[in-house]
């Protein structure tokens, strides 16, 4: 941490940027670091990234958002510094202002803005199945690892050859937008604005354009916090009557493969966090996101990838 510091003051420095107040705000599952300061009397975000290609990313998808939904204006661009100053969102992030009173509109709201993010058209790279399926490995390299102390070459090996046989059907879904991380952590609910544009959006820099019932499980089905099945239902239910195009049936059954993938990807991004970034707050999930797992796999049509993963699942 000294040495960011060290590099954010240096950069102010060569860039005559004075009296700035600087204090460590949030980091999260990757090297990005989030700072509060101050300059000009004015409240601010400072983004740090060392990786300039999440950098470049998050520039590029910024500029792709800024007209359509409410996401952090970019202040100063620090580039060759690994830093950002951005818009500050302030305080109301969904994680921290969600309870039974608004539980509901805000939920709503989060997927009304989804669904307006959908309709429009970007230029972004495809999430592949060869992404589906590495991410997914995330499970066997990471997870069963921590858990279970030993190697499933075999088990990896066979779901590695029967899940691309789910993942086909989820080229008949509408192609959009995908955040990949849309859940509470990266929305804010900013009361002052209209409509759609209540609710912000942050941590947007891997964006793809994959199968539209992406973003919508990221919501519905969070690591982070128990949504009600009641809650959840009426958001799918709401989201297919706004996209009366898209084949119910179809959008269940994809709904539910993208939800067995992104619960296989975060076990196994938890338990990395913990034994590779020495990041211990992410492990308190797991049991929700096994419990969420494991429902999902109730689902008749998945039997054979039920009966290879379940056992692996439970300790």
């Amino acid at each position: 941490m000294q040495d960011i510091e060290k590099e954010i003051e240096y950069c102010f420095y060569i860039n005559k940027i004075k009296n700035a107040k600087i204090s460590f705000l949030a980091g999260d599952a990757s090297n990005r670091k989030y700072f509060n300061v101050i300059l000009s009397k004015k409240k601010l975000v400072l983004m740090y990234d060392d990786n300039h290609t999440n950098l470049r990313k998050f520039i590029k998808v910024s500029k792709y958002l800024e007209k359509e939904v409410s996401i952090p204006k970019i202040i100063l661009n620090f580039y060759k510094h690994n830093i950002l100053i951005l818009e500050d969102f302030g305080d109301e992030k969904y994680g921290k202002i969600l309870d039974n009173k608004n539980k509901s509109s805000l939920y709503l709201l989060a997927t009304k803005t989804l669904i307006h993010l959908q309709k429009k058209n970007f230029k972004l790279p495809k999430y592949s199945d060869e992404i589906f399926l590495n991410e997914s490995n995330l499970f066997f390299n990471w997870y069963l690892p921590f858990f279970k102390k030993r190697k499933f070459n075999k088990e990896q090996r066979k779901f590695n050859e029967i899940f691309p046989n789910f993942l086909k059907k989820l080229q008949f879904l509408p192609k959009t937008f995908v955040h990949r991380d849309y859940h509470i952590d990266n929305l804010f609910f900013l009361s002052k604005r209209k409509e759609i544009f209540k609710c912000g959006l942050i941590d947007y820099q891997d964006a793809l354009i994959g199968p539209c019932a992406y973003d919508l499980v990221s919501l519905t089905q969070d690591a982070r916090i128990d949504v009600p099945e009641k809650l959840e239902n009426f958001l799918v239910d709401y989201y297919l009557k706004e996209n009366s195009l898209i084949n119910n049936k179809l959008f269940t059954y994809c709904y539910k493969i993208l939800a067995i993938q992104r619960h296989l990807k975060v076990l196994g991004i938890f338990c990395r966090l913990l034994v590779r970034d020495k990041k211990d707050s992410y492990i308190c999930h797991i049991p929700r996101v096994k419990k969420m797992l494991q429902s999902n796999l109730m689902f008749s049509d998945f039997k054979e990838l039920k009966e290879l993963l379940t056992p692996l699942i439970d300790q």
